[in-house]
């Protein structure tokens, strides 16, 4: 089991953008906590949906392959647009194995 928390207009942009990386306009984070008793493997991708809709996301940061332990946290980053985020409900994640993990969308701070 997978949770996920979406935050837009996360304040790591900056640090990506100057102090870290040199990556402009990461505004987008997200946070993947396994919650299961096993390691899940995944790729560093997902989709945003709304209904039978998706729009997938390739170019989460840091990419590849990333396994997450049980009770372990993985960050990942993106640029995305608020009317885009906006459109969307829910966010989903999938394992090398094929299984789908997804959570609902909050609208975004003010």
């Amino acid at each position: 089991m997978l949770e996920i928390r979406v935050i837009m207009n996360s304040s790591i942009e900056d640090v990506l953008s100057f102090k870290c990386c040199n990556l402009h306009d990461q505004n987008c984070e997200i946070h993947l906590k396994n919650i299961g008793p096993d390691p899940i493997t995944l790729p560093c991708a997902c989709e945003l949906v709304r209904g039978d809709s998706r729009l997938r996301i390739d170019t989460l940061y840091p990419g590849g392959i990333c396994t997450i332990a049980p009770g372990e946290v993985a960050a990942f980053y993106c640029t995305l647009e608020e009317e885009v985020f906006s459109e969307y409900e829910s966010i989903a994640f999938f394992d090398t194995e094929g299984r789908e993990y997804m959570a609902p969308l909050q609208a975004p701070a003010a």
